[in-house]
């Protein structure tokens, strides 16, 4: 970036830097895709006071595993309860539609996840 800049004073026009700096994001977006891949997964951490509910819920939605960890609230110091899912990004509003409707205050945060590796033989 700082050789863009450069170059737009020296040249004297920002035409070029410009178009390269376009470029070289459109690269690193590429690379990216082909390297990680078009289906990313994402992970959901969900606070709620209804883990129950939702982890029936979610697990029979989505045919999948979830992670209950007991939480304290660091505002409120009550019991709740922190949900870990893994999802990928198309069924990120069906999965925040079904917690919002059992619970709709719970807490929800998505995040990346670079790797996931399971043994799921149990």
């Amino acid at each position: 970036m700082l050789l863009y800049i450069i170059c737009g004073f020296v040249l004297k026009s920002w035409i070029l830097p410009l178009y390269s700096i376009v470029t070289y994001a459109a690269a690193l977006k590429t690379v990216d895709f082909i390297v990680e891949g078009i289906d990313r997964s994402k992970c959901a951490i969900i606070i709620t006071e209804h883990p129950d509910e939702i982890c029936k819920a979610l697990s029979e939605t989505f045919e999948s595993g979830v992670t209950h960890l007991s939480a304290k609230g660091g505002y409120s110091n009550r019991d709740k309860s922190m949900i870990y899912f893994i999802i990928n990004r198309y069924q990120i509003i069906r999965m925040k539609d079904i917690v919002h409707s059992i619970d709709p205050l719970a807490y929800i945060t998505i995040s990346e996840v670079a790797d996931i590796f399971s043994n799921n033989n149990q």
